[in-house]
Protein backbone atom coordinates (compact mmCIF):
# COMPACT_ATOMS: atom_id res chain seq x y z
CA UNK A 1 0.00 0.00 0.00
CA UNK A 2 2.72 2.34 0.80
CA UNK A 3 4.74 1.47 -2.26
CA UNK A 4 1.88 2.83 -4.23
CA UNK A 5 1.63 5.91 -2.72
CA UNK A 6 5.02 7.15 -3.04
CA UNK A 7 5.06 5.68 -6.69
CA UNK A 8 2.00 8.12 -7.38
CA UNK A 9 3.55 10.94 -6.16
CA UNK A 10 6.48 10.21 -8.18
CA UNK A 11 4.82 9.87 -10.77
CA UNK A 12 2.66 13.54 -10.74
CA UNK A 13 5.91 14.66 -9.61
CA UNK A 14 7.27 13.40 -13.06
CA UNK A 15 4.66 14.34 -15.26
CA UNK A 16 5.49 18.19 -14.00
CA UNK A 17 9.08 17.63 -14.86
CA UNK A 18 10.46 18.49 -11.90
CA UNK A 19 14.02 17.10 -11.23
CA UNK A 20 13.62 15.85 -7.65
CA UNK A 21 16.24 13.62 -5.86
CA UNK A 22 14.01 12.61 -2.88
CA UNK A 23 11.02 14.72 -0.73
CA UNK A 24 11.69 15.35 2.86
CA UNK A 25 8.27 15.09 4.93
CA UNK A 26 8.91 16.88 8.16
CA UNK A 27 6.84 17.08 11.68
CA UNK A 28 9.31 19.42 12.92
CA UNK A 29 8.30 22.62 14.04
CA UNK A 30 5.04 22.55 11.95
CA UNK A 31 3.59 19.11 12.45
CA UNK A 32 3.21 18.06 8.83
CA UNK A 33 -0.15 15.65 8.23
CA UNK A 34 1.37 14.27 5.30
CA UNK A 35 3.80 12.62 7.70
CA UNK A 36 0.77 10.42 8.78
CA UNK A 37 0.10 9.70 5.32
CA UNK A 38 3.20 8.57 3.80
CA UNK A 39 3.93 6.47 6.83
CA UNK A 40 0.55 5.07 7.98
CA UNK A 41 1.77 5.31 11.32
CA UNK A 42 -1.13 4.70 13.33
CA UNK A 43 -0.25 5.84 17.11
CA UNK A 44 2.26 8.04 18.57
CA UNK A 45 2.80 11.67 18.11
CA UNK A 46 5.82 11.80 16.08
CA UNK A 47 7.10 15.39 17.43
CA UNK A 48 10.47 16.17 15.53
CA UNK A 49 10.14 12.79 13.11
CA UNK A 50 10.34 12.95 9.71
CA UNK A 51 10.51 10.49 6.55
CA UNK A 52 12.69 10.75 3.23
CA UNK A 53 11.51 9.29 -0.05
CA UNK A 54 12.97 8.22 -3.07
CA UNK A 55 12.26 7.94 -6.84
CA UNK A 56 12.90 4.13 -6.46
CA UNK A 57 9.98 4.21 -3.72
CA UNK A 58 11.94 3.24 -1.00
CA UNK A 59 11.63 5.48 2.27
CA UNK A 60 12.84 5.99 5.35
CA UNK A 61 11.83 6.79 8.72
CA UNK A 62 13.80 8.73 11.31
CA UNK A 63 12.14 9.32 15.04
CA UNK A 64 13.05 9.81 18.73
CA UNK A 65 13.39 6.93 21.05
CA UNK A 66 10.33 7.64 22.36
CA UNK A 67 8.12 6.96 19.02
CA UNK A 68 10.38 3.86 18.56
CA UNK A 69 7.81 1.31 19.46
CA UNK A 70 4.98 3.33 18.34
CA UNK A 71 6.84 3.34 14.71
CA UNK A 72 7.50 -0.23 14.54
CA UNK A 73 4.11 -1.29 14.94
CA UNK A 74 2.79 0.99 11.75
CA UNK A 75 1.96 -0.43 8.75
CA UNK A 76 4.06 1.36 6.68
CA UNK A 77 6.97 -0.50 4.55
CA UNK A 78 10.25 1.58 5.62
CA UNK A 79 13.55 1.54 7.04
CA UNK A 80 13.22 3.09 11.30
CA UNK A 81 16.40 5.22 12.20
CA UNK A 82 16.05 6.60 15.95
CA UNK A 83 17.50 9.40 17.54
CA UNK A 84 18.51 10.43 20.76
CA UNK A 85 19.20 14.29 20.34
CA UNK A 86 18.90 16.87 17.77
CA UNK A 87 22.58 16.22 17.00
CA UNK A 88 21.64 13.12 15.98
CA UNK A 89 18.74 14.16 13.99
CA UNK A 90 20.54 17.02 12.25
CA UNK A 91 23.16 14.07 11.30
CA UNK A 92 21.06 12.18 10.02
CA UNK A 93 18.98 14.72 7.34
CA UNK A 94 22.83 15.36 6.62
CA UNK A 95 23.49 11.50 5.76
CA UNK A 96 20.21 10.71 3.61
CA UNK A 97 19.27 13.90 1.59
CA UNK A 98 20.60 12.85 -1.55
CA UNK A 99 21.44 15.11 -4.80
CA UNK A 100 20.57 18.54 -5.54
CA UNK A 101 17.09 18.92 -5.67
CA UNK A 102 14.94 18.50 -2.43
CA UNK A 103 11.10 17.92 -2.30
CA UNK A 104 9.85 19.89 0.33
CA UNK A 105 5.65 20.82 0.50
CA UNK A 106 6.34 24.66 1.16
CA UNK A 107 2.69 24.78 2.37
CA UNK A 108 3.81 22.43 5.51
CA UNK A 109 6.73 24.07 6.27
CA UNK A 110 7.88 27.40 8.19
CA UNK A 111 10.05 29.77 7.12
CA UNK A 112 12.49 29.04 10.17
CA UNK A 113 12.50 25.71 9.73
CA UNK A 114 13.85 25.81 5.80
CA UNK A 115 16.04 28.10 6.92
CA UNK A 116 17.54 25.57 9.71
CA UNK A 117 17.15 23.05 6.68
CA UNK A 118 19.64 25.04 4.61
CA UNK A 119 22.32 24.48 7.43
CA UNK A 120 22.28 20.79 6.22
CA UNK A 121 21.21 20.86 2.81
CA UNK A 122 22.64 23.18 -0.05
CA UNK A 123 20.76 22.09 -2.96
CA UNK A 124 17.92 23.22 -4.35
CA UNK A 125 14.12 23.12 -2.39
CA UNK A 126 11.86 22.12 -4.95
CA UNK A 127 7.83 22.83 -4.26
CA UNK A 128 6.09 19.90 -4.42
CA UNK A 129 2.94 20.92 -2.58
CA UNK A 130 0.61 20.59 -5.53
CA UNK A 131 1.88 16.65 -6.43
CA UNK A 132 0.88 15.91 -2.37
CA UNK A 133 -2.52 16.80 -2.95
CA UNK A 134 -3.05 15.30 -5.57
CA UNK A 135 -1.58 11.75 -4.44
CA UNK A 136 -3.60 12.28 -1.44
CA UNK A 137 -7.06 13.28 -3.09
CA UNK A 138 -7.64 9.62 -4.88
CA UNK A 139 -7.71 7.23 -1.79
CA UNK A 140 -6.96 3.88 -1.09
CA UNK A 141 -9.15 0.94 0.05
CA UNK A 142 -7.55 1.37 3.61
CA UNK A 143 -8.25 5.21 3.82
CA UNK A 144 -11.78 4.75 2.35
CA UNK A 145 -12.55 2.13 4.80
CA UNK A 146 -11.88 4.65 7.60
CA UNK A 147 -13.78 7.05 6.19
CA UNK A 148 -16.64 4.92 5.65
CA UNK A 149 -16.23 4.33 9.90
CA UNK A 150 -16.24 7.93 10.54
CA UNK A 151 -19.18 8.18 8.33
CA UNK A 152 -21.37 5.59 9.93
CA UNK A 153 -20.59 7.12 13.59
CA UNK A 154 -21.05 10.43 12.77
CA UNK A 155 -24.40 9.62 11.00
CA UNK A 156 -25.34 7.24 13.95
CA UNK A 157 -24.76 10.31 16.15
CA UNK A 158 -27.13 11.98 13.61
CA UNK A 159 -30.42 9.54 14.49
CA UNK A 160 -29.57 10.65 18.22
CA UNK A 161 -29.71 14.49 17.84
CA UNK A 162 -33.30 14.80 17.87
CA UNK A 163 -33.87 13.55 21.27
CA UNK A 164 -31.52 15.63 22.35
CA UNK A 165 -33.86 19.03 21.43
CA UNK A 166 -35.94 20.77 24.27
CA UNK A 167 -37.50 23.89 24.81
CA UNK A 168 -34.47 26.63 26.63
CA UNK A 169 -31.57 24.64 25.62
CA UNK A 170 -28.32 25.82 25.21
CA UNK A 171 -26.27 25.49 21.47
CA UNK A 172 -22.99 25.08 23.79
CA UNK A 173 -25.32 22.35 25.80
CA UNK A 174 -25.88 20.50 22.33
CA UNK A 175 -22.01 20.59 21.60
CA UNK A 176 -21.43 19.22 24.38
CA UNK A 177 -23.75 16.34 24.48
CA UNK A 178 -22.78 15.50 20.38
CA UNK A 179 -18.85 15.57 21.40
CA UNK A 180 -20.06 13.22 23.92
CA UNK A 181 -21.83 11.21 22.07
CA UNK A 182 -19.75 11.26 19.00
CA UNK A 183 -16.86 9.56 21.40
CA UNK A 184 -19.13 7.18 22.67
CA UNK A 185 -20.73 5.52 19.27
CA UNK A 186 -16.30 4.67 18.21
CA UNK A 187 -15.35 8.26 17.30
CA UNK A 188 -11.72 8.63 18.89
CA UNK A 189 -11.77 12.47 18.14
CA UNK A 190 -14.04 15.04 16.45
CA UNK A 191 -13.23 16.23 13.05
CA UNK A 192 -13.59 19.70 14.29
CA UNK A 193 -15.37 21.24 16.84
CA UNK A 194 -18.97 21.20 16.07
CA UNK A 195 -21.37 23.69 14.81
CA UNK A 196 -25.17 23.96 16.80
CA UNK A 197 -27.02 27.11 15.33
CA UNK A 198 -29.96 27.88 16.84
CA UNK A 199 -32.31 30.57 14.52
CA UNK A 200 -30.94 33.36 13.12
CA UNK A 201 -27.30 32.42 14.59
CA UNK A 202 -28.26 29.81 11.22
CA UNK A 203 -27.07 32.54 8.71
CA UNK A 204 -23.30 32.48 9.61
CA UNK A 205 -21.86 29.71 7.71
CA UNK A 206 -18.94 28.72 10.46
CA UNK A 207 -20.81 30.00 13.35
CA UNK A 208 -19.19 29.29 16.78
CA UNK A 209 -21.89 27.97 18.78
CA UNK A 210 -23.11 30.13 21.90
CA UNK A 211 -25.30 30.01 24.89
CA UNK A 212 -28.32 30.81 22.56
CA UNK A 213 -31.11 29.42 24.27
CA UNK A 214 -33.47 26.74 21.68
CA UNK A 215 -37.44 28.14 20.82
CA UNK A 216 -40.26 27.70 18.92
CA UNK A 217 -39.81 28.06 14.59
CA UNK A 218 -35.69 28.12 15.18
CA UNK A 219 -33.56 26.20 12.37
CA UNK A 220 -31.47 23.79 13.91
CA UNK A 221 -28.42 23.92 11.46
CA UNK A 222 -25.95 21.45 13.01
CA UNK A 223 -22.55 20.56 11.34
CA UNK A 224 -20.42 18.06 13.12
CA UNK A 225 -18.34 14.73 12.41
CA UNK A 226 -16.01 12.28 14.42
CA UNK A 227 -12.73 10.90 13.25
CA UNK A 228 -11.63 6.76 13.25
CA UNK A 229 -8.08 5.89 12.82
CA UNK A 230 -7.27 9.72 12.34
CA UNK A 231 -9.48 9.76 9.07
CA UNK A 232 -11.95 12.55 9.00
CA UNK A 233 -16.18 12.48 8.14
CA UNK A 234 -18.06 15.60 7.54
CA UNK A 235 -21.97 16.07 7.77
CA UNK A 236 -24.70 18.96 8.15
CA UNK A 237 -28.05 18.84 8.32
CA UNK A 238 -30.90 21.67 9.54
CA UNK A 239 -33.91 20.86 11.25
CA UNK A 240 -36.54 23.30 12.68
CA UNK A 241 -38.06 23.05 16.03
CA UNK A 242 -41.75 22.76 16.85
CA UNK A 243 -42.82 24.69 13.35
CA UNK A 244 -41.76 25.92 10.31
CA UNK A 245 -42.77 28.67 7.94
CA UNK A 246 -43.75 29.08 4.75
CA UNK A 247 -40.32 30.99 3.53
CA UNK A 248 -38.48 28.24 5.59
CA UNK A 249 -39.92 25.31 4.23
CA UNK A 250 -38.61 27.01 0.47
CA UNK A 251 -35.12 27.89 1.61
CA UNK A 252 -34.80 23.94 2.94
CA UNK A 253 -36.65 22.69 -0.36
CA UNK A 254 -34.40 24.59 -2.19
CA UNK A 255 -31.00 23.59 -0.75
CA UNK A 256 -32.08 20.09 -0.74
CA UNK A 257 -32.86 20.47 -4.58
CA UNK A 258 -29.71 21.95 -5.27
CA UNK A 259 -28.00 19.57 -3.17
CA UNK A 260 -29.66 16.77 -5.00
CA UNK A 261 -28.29 18.28 -7.97
CA UNK A 262 -24.75 18.40 -6.88
CA UNK A 263 -24.82 14.68 -5.97
CA UNK A 264 -26.18 13.76 -9.35
CA UNK A 265 -23.48 16.27 -11.11
CA UNK A 266 -20.53 15.20 -8.92
CA UNK A 267 -18.81 12.32 -11.62
CA UNK A 268 -15.46 10.82 -12.51
CA UNK A 269 -14.03 12.74 -15.63
CA UNK A 270 -15.60 16.31 -14.90
CA UNK A 271 -14.28 19.05 -13.88
CA UNK A 272 -14.65 20.41 -10.49
CA UNK A 273 -15.89 23.85 -10.99
CA UNK A 274 -18.49 22.79 -13.25
CA UNK A 275 -20.14 20.96 -10.29
CA UNK A 276 -19.96 24.08 -8.11
CA UNK A 277 -21.22 26.28 -11.22
CA UNK A 278 -24.36 23.84 -11.78
CA UNK A 279 -25.43 24.40 -8.25
CA UNK A 280 -24.77 27.87 -8.49
CA UNK A 281 -26.52 28.64 -11.15
CA UNK A 282 -29.44 26.20 -10.15
CA UNK A 283 -29.52 28.42 -6.47
CA UNK A 284 -29.04 31.75 -8.77
CA UNK A 285 -32.08 31.26 -10.37
CA UNK A 286 -34.43 31.08 -7.67
CA UNK A 287 -35.65 34.03 -5.67
CA UNK A 288 -32.56 33.38 -3.10
CA UNK A 289 -29.75 34.56 -5.78
CA UNK A 290 -26.86 35.74 -4.00
CA UNK A 291 -27.25 33.62 -1.23
CA UNK A 292 -24.98 30.62 -1.32
CA UNK A 293 -21.65 32.35 -1.48
CA UNK A 294 -19.30 29.46 -0.43
CA UNK A 295 -17.63 26.96 -2.33
CA UNK A 296 -20.25 23.33 -2.70
CA UNK A 297 -17.38 21.23 -0.48
CA UNK A 298 -14.49 19.77 -0.35
CA UNK A 299 -11.98 16.86 0.23
CA UNK A 300 -12.13 14.56 2.77
CA UNK A 301 -9.42 12.80 4.65
CA UNK A 302 -6.62 13.11 7.35
CA UNK A 303 -7.81 16.77 7.11
CA UNK A 304 -11.63 18.35 7.40
CA UNK A 305 -10.43 20.04 4.21
CA UNK A 306 -8.15 17.27 2.55
CA UNK A 307 -5.93 18.94 -0.15
CA UNK A 308 -8.60 19.39 -2.67
CA UNK A 309 -11.65 21.90 -3.30
CA UNK A 310 -14.73 21.60 -4.95
CA UNK A 311 -15.32 25.38 -5.74
CA UNK A 312 -15.56 27.87 -8.54
CA UNK A 313 -11.83 27.97 -9.47
CA UNK A 314 -11.47 23.86 -9.34
CA UNK A 315 -9.88 23.32 -12.31
CA UNK A 316 -8.66 19.12 -11.81
CA UNK A 317 -10.30 16.58 -12.96
CA UNK A 318 -13.10 14.58 -10.58
CA UNK A 319 -11.53 10.78 -10.74
CA UNK A 320 -12.75 7.84 -8.85
CA UNK A 321 -12.04 7.22 -5.20
CA UNK A 322 -11.95 10.81 -4.57
CA UNK A 323 -13.66 11.76 -1.50
CA UNK A 324 -15.68 14.48 -1.10
CA UNK A 325 -18.37 16.81 0.20
CA UNK A 326 -21.72 18.36 -1.62
CA UNK A 327 -22.73 21.15 0.39
CA UNK A 328 -25.07 23.87 -0.73
CA UNK A 329 -26.39 26.36 1.46
CA UNK A 330 -29.03 29.51 1.49
CA UNK A 331 -28.17 32.20 4.23
CA UNK A 332 -30.09 35.06 5.11
CA UNK A 333 -28.95 37.60 7.83
CA UNK A 334 -31.19 38.12 10.48
CA UNK A 335 -33.33 35.35 9.73
CA UNK A 336 -31.50 32.33 9.71
CA UNK A 337 -30.24 29.33 7.11
CA UNK A 338 -30.11 26.21 6.04
CA UNK A 339 -27.14 23.64 4.65
CA UNK A 340 -27.02 20.08 3.96
CA UNK A 341 -24.13 18.07 3.55
CA UNK A 342 -23.49 14.82 2.73
CA UNK A 343 -19.40 12.56 2.09
CA UNK A 344 -18.77 10.97 -1.02
CA UNK A 345 -16.91 8.64 -2.73
CA UNK A 346 -16.69 9.14 -6.53
CA UNK A 347 -17.52 5.91 -8.82
CA UNK A 348 -17.03 5.57 -12.25
CA UNK A 349 -20.83 5.80 -12.32
CA UNK A 350 -23.00 7.56 -9.75
CA UNK A 351 -21.27 8.61 -6.43
CA UNK A 352 -21.46 6.46 -3.44
CA UNK A 353 -22.74 8.56 -0.39
CA UNK A 354 -21.53 7.29 2.96
CA UNK A 355 -23.19 9.59 5.49
CA UNK A 356 -26.87 8.61 5.95
CA UNK A 357 -29.71 10.23 7.99
CA UNK A 358 -32.76 11.76 6.70
CA UNK A 359 -33.15 14.71 4.13
CA UNK A 360 -36.59 14.96 4.82
CA UNK A 361 -37.65 18.17 6.51
CA UNK A 362 -37.58 17.44 9.93
CA UNK A 363 -39.97 19.49 12.63
CA UNK A 364 -39.21 18.40 15.89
Amino acid sequence: MMKNRIERLFEYINKEKKNIDCALISRSTFPDINFFYFSNASGGLFDGSFLILYPDCTSKLFTSAMEKEAAEKSYGDFEIYVFNSREERNKLLEDNLKGQNLGLSFSSITYLEAEKLKETYKGNLIDITKEINLTRAIKDKKEIENIKRASDITSKTFSQVPDMLRDGIAEKEISFMIEFQLKKNGAEALSYDPIVAFGANSSLPHYESSNSKLKTNDFVLLDFAGKYNRYCSDMTRTFFYRKADNIQKKIYQTVLEAQLLGIDELKHGIIAKDVHNTVLRYIDNTEFKGRFMHSLGHGIGLETHDTIGLGPSSDYTIEKNMVLTIEPGIYIPGFGGVRIEDTLIVKKGKSEIITHFTKDLLII
